[in-house]
């Protein structure tokens, strides 16, 4: 029998935790499609622990004894992860530890040639369910690794990559084990106990911006209806009175979105809280789903707005949206008294200050409830990072710690890296210290009490940060947003 220990990383953005954390799905998708035969595994969200998470993780090794440590991490989680690995290693250099996630997927050449590898055994690449059943049966039966598709593995200290594994059929996936869970309480969205669900995989847009398609490929699977229905049930026997929804792109289909909110409604899962990410243009497309999704029981929705400069779509690759798609979606969706959070892209290549300004500007005329204003990020393998390292526009290639939307690891033909950081931050806080924001905030209409204990918690830290602001001595990349990584 083997045991498994699986470790989702505990690094994220200190203003989402007060919002909202939400439970890795992946690791415990991977615990249930695992021959439980042969696999006793467990999954730790060190989210829950992350001012103490080596401590943790130095716990769960003693008590669980794993032969097998599993480290899912994203890039801005990847120095995380080999820190965590190194740590593995110096308890036991008998345990073995893979990696698996975006990072590891789309870096693991460059992760096999790094000094990092001496701290790894094995690399998942893409879906981690089916390789990671074959590789325990592989340790288990000390047969080779040679025939595990999107393994790669380390052989006489050095690595070789098996071919990449086809995608799998997600109707012959078995259900995620919430039960493995180490940590079990904290997962929440506005104080609300959340779990996560996934309703498809994929997206078939090509945003010059994003990796998911380096992950899947340009496509999209679904799972069956009633399998989705189950799932909800499963979340909620454990709990749940929340999910998030976190497909990669659930609009792309707007016809089933309808379907799988009236299955909601039909068997009486709409008093669930469902959060899920939506593009503009799939909500703009009708106002009958906006309408649906309400009904469902859809509490929030976090919109890809990203810009509503036509030029700016099209630099960012995104001319399936038009500019009028951003304005219809909001309303629609205020319509139906959803939370908007709304995802905007700042720190384009001929971005300067009013344009930033611009931005926030539309922000507030759209009125969402909660945005973010990402700045763009050079991610690991994507169209964007190689037009920017070509035009000599990124200050930070090789610091993934940073790559998390948050920071600038960027500047723009009229902003230096630092100036993106500071007008960001003015951006934010001009944003929630306008006292119309507690007017018209459906937060705040929703969830008061957790919004006014948000409030009250948060004000004394904001006026902190704006005391550091004033002084001269202000260091850069210390601003709250990023104070937690």
């Amino acid at each position: 029998m083997i045991r498994a220990l699986l470790l989702a990383m505990p690094n994220s953005i200190a203003k989402f935790d007060v919002a909202t954390k939400v439970p890795n799905l992946g690791l415990i998708s991977m615990a249930g499609n695992v021959d439980a035969s042969i696999c006793d595994v467990r999954v730790a969200d060190l989210v829950l622990v992350k001012p103490k998470a080596e401590e943790y993780v130095g716990e769960f090794l003693r008590i669980h004894q794993p032969r097998l440590v599993g480290l899912s991490c994203m890039s801005f989680q990847y120095p995380t992860a080999i820190k965590l690995a190194r740590l593995v290693k110096e308890y036991d250099k008998t345990i073995l530890t893979v990696l698996g996630g975006y990072h590891p997927t789309l870096m693991y050449e460059e992760i096999a040639r790094s000094p990092d590898s001496e701290y790894v055994d094995f690399i998942i690449r893409g879906e981690g369910e089916i390789t990671f059943n074959e590789l325990v049966y592989a340790i288990n039966s000390a047969l080779g690794y040679d025939k595990i598709a999107g393994l790669s593995y380390k052989f006489n200290d050095s690595f070789r990559h098996n071919p990449p594994r086809e995608l799998i059929d997600l109707n012959t996936l078995q259900f995620p084990r919430r039960d493995v869970r180490l940590l079990k309480k904290g997962f929440h969205v506005f104080g609300v106990p959340l779990d996560a669900i996934e309703t498809s995989r994929g997206c078939t847009h090509n945003c010059k911006f994003c990796s998911i398609s380096r992950m899947y490929g340009r496509n999209f699977r679904r799972y069956k209806i009633d399998r989705v229905l189950q799932d909800i049930k499963n979340a909620q026997a454990y709990g749940a009175q929340a999910a998030a929804m976190v497909d990669d792109n659930i609009t792309l289909d707007v016809k089933r979105l309808e379907e799988i909110c009236e299955a909601i409604i039909d068997a009486r899962l709409n008093h669930i809280h469902y959060s899920v990410q939506a593009s503009t243009r799939g909500i703009a497309s009708s106002p009958k789903l906006a309408q649906k999704m309400g009904d469902a029981g859809v509490k929030l929705v976090f919109l890809g707005i990203e810009s509503v400069s036509q030029t700016n779509l099209n630099f960012l690759g995104k001319s399936y949206a038009v500019e009028g798609d951003a304005v219809k979606a909001v309303r629609y969706l205020k319509d139906n008294g959803i939370i908007i959070v709304g995802g905007f892209i700042v720190g384009n290549a001929d971005d300067d200050e009013e344009a930033l300004w611009e931005t926030f500007r539309t922000s507030q005329k759209l009125g969402v409830d909660v945005p973010i204003f990402f700045i763009l990020t050079p991610h690991t393998k994507t169209e964007i990072r190689e037009e920017l390292l070509a035009a000599g526009l990124v200050t930070n290639p090789d610091d993934f710690s940073r790559y998390h939307g948050f920071a600038a690891n960027i500047r723009t033909k009229h902003l230096t890296t630092k100036q993106l950081d500071d007008i960001v931050f003015q951006m934010y806080e001009a944003y929630y210290s306008n006292v119309n924001y507690l007017r018209f905030s459906r937060i705040r209409q929703l969830y008061p009490a957790h919004f006014w204990k948000t409030v009250f918690s948060v004000m004394p830290l904001a006026a902190l940060d704006r005391i550091k602001s004033l002084l001269p001595l202000r260091k850069q990349k210390e601003h709250d947003y990023t104070r937690d990584l």
